[in-house]
């Protein structure tokens, strides 16, 4: 037996589209730009910086919902 626990499959690629389930970005929606093990990288929508570029950041598997559209 293995003491290692399996762990679920990611099921998102790159330009799928999420919305934030959990945290201070809750109900935000977003575009992934990469994808890691515990994490995704997004491209927020609607939330833009300063510059007037939209925000990055990263969001943990558990903390998002795959969308369509």
């Amino acid at each position: 037996m293995s003491d290692v626990a399996e762990k679920p499959e990611i099921n998102i690629q790159i330009d799928d589209r999420v919305e934030v389930t959990k945290g201070e970005y809750k109900g935000e929606k977003a575009t992934v730009i990469n994808v890691y093990n515990n994490t995704i990288a997004v491209n927020f929508d609607a939330i833009t910086q300063q510059d007037g570029s939209n925000l990055r950041t990263v969001v943990k598997h558990d903390s998002y919902k795959k969308i369509t559209g």
